[in-house]
């Protein structure tokens, strides 16, 4: 029997699916997939088995478009195909978080879900697409299918009737219904209970009245109850439907028979045989011969009756004349009879009783119960008419329950409460804690618990339901404390099982309190989850994202890792302890390579591979900041491996080029980059710096103007430089410098070459030679090394020889600081002059400010000095000699990017210095310098 059932409920299953694909069309006109061009060709393909290749160009899009709701449909219905129902709700909720109407998803979202058991989540969603079409009959079928699969029979069956209702002619919900009754008085049967064995059948009968089995079913359990009385009138109804039925004709013999009613016997046969049963013959010829013998007994019916209609109020001749019409079912002869007692005798209690046992044995139920409310307000002492009072007012409340007549329900569930037993009032407690519900009011439903708990103190069930109440009325904190007492005195077992419902329960307050930014309540509500439920992950999701909405990290960071250690290979958690660990910038690089494990084993987990490009933004500014590019640049390359279309990993990578002084690249990657309207001014001269530096040639023209203060003379010098740089970042130049002067002029010609050593280390040597006011012979070196991210030391030494036969070392040590947009340096210059065979040291401390506006060729500049020599760089121009006497300067300049490769500067100086001997009384001068510097990349 069961395989049976089996089979007809997996018939059932499959004729349900074809209807609730059907009415598809209906419901729209055209679907997304047809309105979409891209998405129908993936369509197409699923249709013609290629799956793998429709599924890839749906990932195609959703990397141009994650938000395509479609093709995450598309993605979903995959992995439905291939039964990876995890990966498809996933995709499928996507679809719906992007397009909430996306019907598609939803109808699949109720595949996967069946599928996976999670049969009230596959009821939701049913219940989310009959809002939109509430008469879809298909998935009225398979919202009933699911119920019965729960278990929840009463609640299918409720449906069935109110869908069949609304369809009274559709024959396959009037199979189901047949279905439904089949199985439910099989269950019965077995079950040996052959009232409700009967009324169920009675039911089917009322419902289906040409289904054979249900007639036979009501006929055998009446013969069983040994009521052979209503068994005869069911057989008579079933030939009734169905005449001459074989079955039903050896039904009826076998009663009268066994009643010993041989004249009716004799007439059924007579009958049966005019109407073409010849094979009857021989039972006919046996009852006639039963009938004669059974005729010798005297009926006494007959006396009786005579003496009834001459003195109707007697009352032994009533009392037999009405059992004998009873008996023989002559229920309308009886009630008429005790009609015509009763107006002789007067009313009695005896008479009203044998009323009602009348129409009892009638079945006129409408009748039964009027006289049974009607006889109890008149004896309410009658214990067996309170019992029948009670049963009938249960069957009443059950019907108006079904009905939908909730609130007249309500009142009958009361009167049974007041009236009856202690079965019954449990059945009614039962039935109005079930209106209330159905009616919403929950303050009344709990209260119907409350009394039911006096009974039954610490029943779990009724706990659980009065939490339920109570969180439906918004009172969580009620509704929590009921649940974790229930899970207190819950074996481990239960517990188990249990604490699903809890995290179920408080997950959607944790949610709202989240999403109304209620973060402290929300905090104290998830912690409160994880004391109960220490493992449960959504608990502990709800609180890294919490701790992270707070900023406090350090809790992120601790529930992550607790949340990494009991679920590692939970791919959620690995991509929050990850974020939570890049709050910390030493944790990072260890951030980082976490990442880059995982992403490594699982490419295509798209946010896997999101967290794993922010987290490399965030690792490689922190590697740019401390100005380690080649690690940088690594971390980044590593980044793009797995998605390359990230335009800030790109824009970063040429930071990076840039720092390592690989300007073309960095120009090429820095594009990447997309300005506001208010950045774009300064990002395009950027650019145009990097554009600049990237050129291989670059020709520059200096001129310097200067003049002392107290004579309006001007001496100047010019230059002329050609640089060139080689791919390794190797720089050499040639410099000339032309200065005309009274007695003559002058040149001095200058080589130099720079180079990078490492990302840190780089040196610069020069050598230069002049015929006249320069130095005769100029010899430089100097090392230039970052040992922190945004300090750089410098050293150099240096040899000049000057045409008054003084020669000149000098020892500099400077020190370099960025501070954002600024960059601070100061340097200390150590000279040691032989002159005449004495040997004179000689300093000059020098500081510069330069304030970089948007590259390094546009900028502001202040400078100044004071020593007793003057700076190297006006040592170098030989504009005046003031040796071991105090020496000042100041000055100011500016520089500017004016296209992509050319650039020019402007700077003023003024030397405040002490002379040998008064000049004009005062030994002191002042000597100006302006400084004009133009630049052509090419």
């Amino acid at each position: 029997m069961l395989k049976k059932f089996k089979y007809a409920k997996i018939l059932i299953v499959f004729c349900g699916a074809l209807s609730f694909c059907q009415p598809v069309e209906a419901q729209r006109a055209g679907t997304t997939i047809e309105r979409n061009d891209e998405a129908k060709e993936i369509n197409d393909l699923y249709k013609q088995g290629k799956w793998e290749e429709g599924k890839s160009k749906a990932e195609v899009h959703l990397k141009k478009n994650p938000k395509d709701s479609d093709m995450r449909m598309l993605v979903g219905k995959y992995y439905t195909h291939k039964q990876q129902y995890d990966k498809a709700r996933y995709e499928l909720v996507k679809s719906l978080e992007y397009a909430p109407t996306n019907v598609e998803s939803k109808h699949m979202l109720v595949t996967v879900e069946t599928e996976t058991q999670r049969y009230s989540s596959a009821i939701c969603y049913i219940n989310e697409l009959l809002e939109v079409n509430p008469y879809w009959k298909g998935l009225w079928r398979k919202k009933i299918e699911l119920y019965r699969t729960m278990g929840n029979h009463v609640e299918a069956d409720r449906l069935l009737k109110r869908i069949s209702q609304i369809y009274p002619e559709d024959s396959e919900l009037k199979g189901d219904q047949v279905y439904a009754q089949e199985q439910r008085a099989v269950a019965v049967a077995k079950a040996g209970r052959i009232d409700e064995t009967i009324d169920v059948s009675k039911k089917r009968i009322d419902e289906h009245p040409r289904q054979q089995d249900s007639y036979f079913a009501v006929v055998d359990n009446y013969i069983k109850a040994g009521d052979y009385n209503n068994a005869l009138v069911y057989t008579e109804r079933a030939l009734n439907e169905f005449p001459g039925n074989r079955g039903f004709v050896q039904k009826k013999i076998a009663i009268l028979e066994h009643q010993q009613r041989y004249p009716e016997l004799l007439s059924f046969l007579e009958s049966q045989m005019k109407r073409g049963g010849g094979n009857l013959r021989s039972q006919y010829n046996y009852f006639l011969l039963e009938a004669a013998r059974n005729a010798k007994n005297n009926d006494p019916a007959s006396l009786y009756g005579k003496i009834f209609e001459g003195s109707p109020g007697n009352k032994e001749a009533f009392d037999y004349v009405f059992n004998d019409q009873i008996a023989k079912e002559q229920y309308e002869e009886a009630i008429a009879a005790l009609h015509r007692h009763r107006y002789s005798v007067g009313m009695s209690k005896e008479l009203d009783m044998k009323e009602l046992m009348a129409y009892k044995r009638m079945g006129n139920e409408g009748k039964v119960a009027a006289l049974t409310r009607e006889y109890f307000v008149r004896y309410p002492a009658d214990i067996e008419l309170r019992d029948s009072y009670v049963a009938v007012t249960l069957r009443q409340a059950k019907s108006n329950m079904q009905d939908g007549k909730i609130g007249m329900a309500i009142n009958d569930w009361k009167d049974i409460i007041r009236y009856g037993d202690e079965e019954s009032v449990a059945i009614a407690q039962s039935g109005l804690y079930n209106s209330y519900v159905t009616e919403n009011r929950y303050h009344e439903a709990i209260m119907i618990l409350d009394d039911m708990l006096l009974d039954r103190p610490g029943d779990r069930d009724l706990l659980l339901k009065k939490s339920d109440l109570y969180n439906k009325e918004g009172r969580y904190e009620y509704a929590l404390n009921i649940y974790e007492q229930v899970l207190g005195a819950a074996s481990q077992q239960d517990r188990d099982r249990l604490l699903q419902g809890y995290g179920d329960m408080i997950q959607p307050w944790t949610k709202n309190l989240k999403e109304r930014y209620q973060l402290a309540e929300a905090r104290q509500l998830c912690d409160r989850w994880l004391t109960v439920d220490d493992r449960n992950q959504d608990a502990l999701l709800y609180m890294i994202n919490i701790c992270y909405q707070l900023k406090d990290h350090d809790a992120m960071l601790r529930y992550a890792q607790i949340a990494e250690d009991r679920y590692g290979d939970d791919m959620a958690f690995k991509i929050k302890l990850a974020e939570a660990m890049n709050h910390t910038p030493e944790k990072r690089p260890d951030s980082w390579a976490l990442l880059h494990r995982q992403v490594q084993l699982n490419p295509y987990h798209e946010p896997l591979v999101k967290t794993f490009s922010h987290t490399t933004e965030e690792f490689a500014g922190q590697l740019l900041k401390q100005k380690e590019y080649s690690q940088a640049l690594t971390v980044i390359d590593t980044a793009l491996y797995y998605k390359d279309d990230n335009k800030t990993l790109k824009y970063m990578k040429g930071l990076a080029y840039e720092g390592l002084k690989l300007y073309d690249s960095a120009y090429r990657y820095q594009q990447f980059y997309e300005p506001s309207l208010l950045e774009f001014t300064d990002f395009k001269n950027h650019l145009d710096y990097l554009g600049q530096k990237s050129y291989q040639n670059n020709v520059g023209i200096s001129h310097v103007r200067a003049r002392y203060g107290d004579d309006y003379a001007i001496t100047s010098i010019s230059s002329v430089e050609y640089s060139r740089l080689l791919r390794n970042g190797n720089v050499y130049t040639g410099r000339l410098n032309y200065a005309g002067r009274e007695d003559g002029k002058g040149l001095q010609g200058q080589v130099e070459w720079s180079a990078p050593w490492t990302e840190k280390l780089s040196t610069r040597i020069d050598l230069a030679l002049a015929n006249k006011f320069f130095a005769k012979l100029a010899v430089n070196g100097a090392a230039l090394y970052a040992f922190k991210p945004t300090w750089e030391a410098e050293g150099g030494i240096g040899y000049r020889r000057l045409f008054t036969g003084q020669n000149l070392l000098n020892l500099n040590l400077g020190m370099t600081k960025d501070i954002e947009d600024f960059r601070l340096s100061a340097k200390w210059s150590n000279f040691l002059l032989n002159s005449e065979g004495q040997s004179i040291y000689l300093y000059s401390l020098g500081g510069k400010a330069q304030y970089i506006m948007n590259n390094p060729k546009n900028y502001l500049l202040a400078v100044g000095s004071i020593g007793n020599s003057p700076d190297i760089d006006l040592l170098d121009t030989q504009f005046y000699n003031s040796f071991n006497v105090f020496n000042a300067m100041v000055g100011a300049g500016i520089g500017r990017s004016i296209t992509k490769n050319i650039g020019a500067s402007v700077m003023g100086t003024w030397y405040n210095f002490q002379t040998d001997k008064p000049v004009d009384i005062a030994n002191y001068r002042n000597l100006y310098n302006l400084y004009f510097q133009f630049n052509v990349s090419f």
